[in-house]
């Protein structure tokens, strides 16, 4: 199915924000996750550790906070959970903003919501995001990012899109994702 979505970006997130699989216009639109060591291919773990997620999100602090918001009501529902113990441990240690906003234990159950990016190849994009979760298996969820059509970001989607498929081909380099 990820490869269907053509022009939006896609990916399918387990419950502590790792990145499972993607489809080749995430990649092209957020970062080439092929590239990652699994262990960090984790959403919360990229906009913390990784400057150019940072510069991605052009509103960085409150996507950063609603993700730490949404994960502490992961950790909630098992506390004992030792990769979300290691995951928070670490970035706990690692930046101060993380280790301030978990500590303020707000939590969030977002499923939508809409998010300002930069991109350095087409510019400022306006995109909608919707969190569906996969019918058989609530661990996971299909994360789907999409722009308003007519519109400067709907066209930056299409740009990343058909840059997308030149790169990748639609070959086994192309898309590296875990089985979801």
């Amino acid at each position: 199915m990820l490869n269907e979505l053509t022009t939006s970006p896609a990916l399918v997130m387990g419950r502590r924000m790792d990145i499972l699989d993607w489809n080749p216009t995430a990649a092209t639109l957020l970062t080439d996750f092929s590239r990652i060591p699994e262990k960090q291919r984790n959403y919360v773990w990229l906009l913390f550790s990784d400057p150019a997620m940072r510069e991605l999100h052009a509103d960085w602090q409150h996507t950063a906070r609603s993700c730490v918001a949404m994960l502490r009501k992961e950790a909630g529902r098992d506390p004992e959970d030792q990769r979300m113990a290691a995951l928070v441990g670490e970035l706990s240690v690692r930046d101060d903003d993380f280790r301030r906003w978990w500590g303020n234990h707000r939590v969030a159950d977002l499923s939508r919501g809409d998010k300002v990016l930069r991109h350095p190849l087409v510019g400022e994009l306006t995109l909608a995001w919707d969190a569906l979760a996969c019918a058989g298996n609530t661990d996971q969820q299909l994360v789907v990012w999409t722009a308003e059509p007519g519109t400067p970001s709907h066209d930056g989607l299409r740009i990343l899109s058909f840059w997308a498929a030149d790169t990748h081909h639609d070959t086994p380099q192309g898309r590296r994702g875990g089985s979801a």
